[in-house]
């Protein structure tokens, strides 16, 4: 996908802005850090729709491999004719911009993420991008916390993040994730830092969309990461 950011983008009656004008980047630590968005949350129950449809029909042509890929992986989202997706995929390059300081914004990879019950992400990061960003579409159930705290949350889980490292550096003891309170988080971390899904458990879908992302094309053949090979 092209690095060009548009200052808006149309979605029906409404202008959604590259970014919040009243942006705040939340720190979780050492270059991790979200965005809310309630502007796209109030108007991205079509897309949501349309992931749960496309997911369907992915599903019933055959299984996963295993529990353990991520949920179902929806890809070529700039191929569905979705202005939310557009409004999205320009705020995760301009988010990308203003926290970087890059002069573009080129996505290598994209893809949305339906996490149905029992399915997770093995802890993974990404080789050909600067950044990743996590747009939190869909959460589930409602009450999928009050049944299990730690359920189909993203999480960190990386030895150079002192946050997870809090009883002795070095050591992961203490993985964290962005807080529960915000529901439809923006999150962007450095792409090498490794990052998991703990299992989901649930009647709802979970989704997610994922961008890796960097000032510059990369060159090579594209291998999605975080799946079972």
């Amino acid at each position: 996908m092209v690095g060009k950011v548009q200052t808006e983008t149309t979605v029906g009656a409404v202008r959604i802005p590259a970014l919040p004008a009243d942006l705040k980047i939340f720190p979780m630590d050492k270059d991790v850090g979200f965005i809310e968005n309630h502007d796209i949350a109030a108007i991205q129950k079509p897309f949501v729709d349309q992931l749960i449809g496309l997911d369907e029909q992915q599903r019933a042509t055959g299984a996963m491999a295993s529990l353990a890929e991520g949920g179902q992986k929806i890809r070529n989202l700039d191929t569905l004719g979705s202005p939310v997706f557009d409004a999205l995929n320009n705020r995760a390059k301009a988010l990308f911009m203003k926290v970087t300081g890059a002069k573009a914004a080129i996505v290598d990879d994209c893809w949305a993420n339906v996490f149905r019950s029992g399915e997770y992400t093995m802890p993974h990061s990404h080789k050909r991008a600067v950044a990743s960003v996590v747009y939190a579409l869909e959460s589930g159930d409602e009450d999928a916390w009050d049944r299990d705290p730690m359920n189909g949350l993203l999480t960190f889980v990386d030895p150079r993040l002192e946050r997870c490292c809090i009883g002795r550096p070095g050591y992961v003891s203490t993985p964290f994730h962005p807080p529960k309170a915000v529901k439809n988080y923006m999150v962007i971390f450095p792409a090498h830092i490794t990052h998991m899904v703990t299992p989901y458990v649930g009647t709802r879908p979970r989704i997610s969309i994922a961008w890796n992302i960097g000032p510059t094309e990369v060159p090579g053949e594209l291998r999605h990461d975080g799946g079972m090979r």
